[in-house]
This record gives C-alpha cells, sequence and structure tokens, in this order.
C-alpha cells in the first residue's frame, strides 16, 4: 500500500532537485556571459567587471541600516567606515549621519575611516551627506585609508585627523574625457574640485588621469592639507595610550606580554602589500 506513496515521493525529491541543478546551471551561465562581455567590450578591465558584479550581488540582498538608540557608538555620535566604499556603505553611514544629525543638529559627529576604497559615486554619496547636515563631521584616518576613503577624509566639514600610524593613499585614476555632458568628463572634474577646494596637492597630480597611486604619511598629509592635525597613538613617555577623545588607555605592552625579552625586539608578522580597488569614475 505504502509503496505507490514512496514513489511519489521520490519523483518529487527528483523533480526539485532538477530544478535546483538548473538553476544552478543559468546562474553560472549567466555570470559567465556577463563577466565576458564586459571582458571583450574593452571598456573596463576584468577585476573592474568582477568588482562590478560583487558588488551587485552585495547590494541585491541588502536591507536598510538597523541600529539602535542605546547603541555606545551611537550614544558617543561615532560612525565606522571600515569596509569597501560601495552602496551598502554609503547607505549604512549616510543613514547614521542623518540620525545623529536629527539627534543633535549642532553636536559634531566623528567618522573612522580605514578602508581599501571604493567607488567614487558612493564616496561622493557619503560626502553630499555630510555637506548637506548640520552638525560638523570630523574624519579620522586610521590604519590604512586609501583612494575614496582619502577622498572622504579630504572632504570633511569639521576636523581632519590621522593616526601618527595611519597610511594614506590618493588615487589618480579617473578617466580622461574632454567629451562635454559625458560621465567620464563630469566624474573627473567632481573628484579634482574635492580635492581642490579642500587640500593642496601638487600640482603636478593634475589631472588625475595616470593611474597612480600616492601614498602618504600622516606628515605628508599634514603638509598637503590633506589632514588638520595627527594623533598620537602611544604616549611614549608615560606608557600610555592616548585615544582620539583624549582618555587614557592602558598601558603600552611590555616585553614579557609580547613574548620578547630584554633588548630584543618583539617578533612580528610580515606585511604584504596592500590591496586597493580602482576608484572608478562611473556607477554601475
Amino acid at each position: 500500500m505504502n509503496e505507490p506513496v514512496n514513489r511519489s515521493g521520490s519523483g518529487v525529491v527528483l523533480v526539485v532537485g532538477l530544478a535546483l541543478v538548473c538553476l544552478s546551471a543559468v546562474q553560472t551561465i549567466a555570470v559567465l556571459a556577463f563577466v565576458g562581455a564586459s571582458y571583450f567590450k574593452d571598456e573596463e578591465s576584468l577585476s573592474d567587471t568582477a568588482d562590478h558584479f560583487l558588488d551587485a550581488q552585495i547590494d541585491a540582498g541588502h536591507e536598510d541600516p538597523v541600529f539602535t538608540p542605546d547603541d555606545p557608538l551611537l550614544l558617543q555620535r561615532k560612525v565606522l567606515l571600515f569596509h569597501d566604499v560601495n552602496s551598502r556603505t554609503a547607505k549604512d553611514v549616510s543613514a547614521r549621519l542623518m540620525y545623529l544629525n536629527a539627534v543633535d543638529p549642532k553636536a559634531p559627529i566623528d567618522l573612522y575611516i580605514s578602508t581599501q576604497g571604493g567607488w567614487s559615486d558612493n564616496a561622493f554619496t557619503i560626502i553630499d551627506t555630510m555637506r548637506t547636515i548640520s552638525a560638523p563631521v570630523n574624519t579620522w584616518a586610521i590604519g590604512g585609508c586609501y583612494s575614496s576613503g582619502a577622498l572622504i577624509l579630504a572632504a570633511a566639514t569639521g576636523k581632519r585627523h590621522a593616526t601618527e600610524d595611519a597610511v594614506l593613499m590618493i588615487h589618480t585614476n579617473l578617466d580622461d574625457s574632454r567629451e562635454p555632458y559625458t560621465l567620464p568628463h563630469l566624474s573627473l572634474e567632481r573628484y579634482e574640485r574635492a580635492y581642490r577646494e579642500k587640500t593642496r596637492l601638487p600640482t603636478e597630480w593634475y589631472p588625475m588621469t595616470d593611474d597612480k597611486r600616492h601614498y602618504l604619511s600622516p606628515k605628508q598629509a599634514l603638509e598637503f592639507h590633506l589632514v588638520d592635525d595627527i594623533v598620537p597613538v602611544w604616549n611614549r613617555g608615560t606608557g600610555a595610550a592616548t585615544g582620539p577623545a583624549g582618555l587614557v588607555g592602558p598601558a603600552a605592552p611590555s616585553a614579557k606580554d609580547t613574548g620578547g625579552t630584554k633588548g630584543t625586539k618583539p617578533t612580528t608578522r610580515a606585511t604584504h602589500p596592500t590591496r586597493t580597488k580602482r576608484t572608478r569614475g562611473g556607477a554601475r
């Protein structure tokens, strides 16, 4: 009596399995077609095409930013940008800036930036948000602040800071176009205007179309007016860490704590060259 039921159940499982396999095959073919078509058009490199595709997949499943008023960072009016600059992070950062501005339009907001870079359109989403709210936004370069991250750092409406161990990078990789009413022309104009208004970069860096990466120490960034001051990470005279808000943190680690011995430097892991993403002039 149960045999027909079992066969029917097996048939359903088989049909569902075949449907899933077909769906997976269609998705794979779509990915290959998307990457191949963009690559052979010679409009962008294969890596840029992959970046476009990955960002599109991230954006497709993105929900509205969720945060609560009792979030410790929000209570201290601090916002973090620690990922690639794309539409997802731009939406999250902009939402937090707008929320904090609604809570108190006069109190400053601190935006901490440590990013490999990303898309210039999304960087200007954050920049335009900073410019349109009343609360001044201070920016902080910590760790690595590259490409679009440096652009956001420079565009602060408040003070611009860099920790003494930070590394900054300005990417001059916009498309060169003198034709009006084109996206490359408008993107280059906007990108260069943002730096000209807020910094004093070397004139030989313009126009920003030579696809170079200019890495800067905090002192060089201060010299070029990319930042307004340098924040010491360790107060080496007292062995205490000084935070951005002037708070005294834990004492500096001793040789014993780090596994070293007196008179020798503790072993540190070797670092690799930093990966950077192209700051494209246009959106997807």
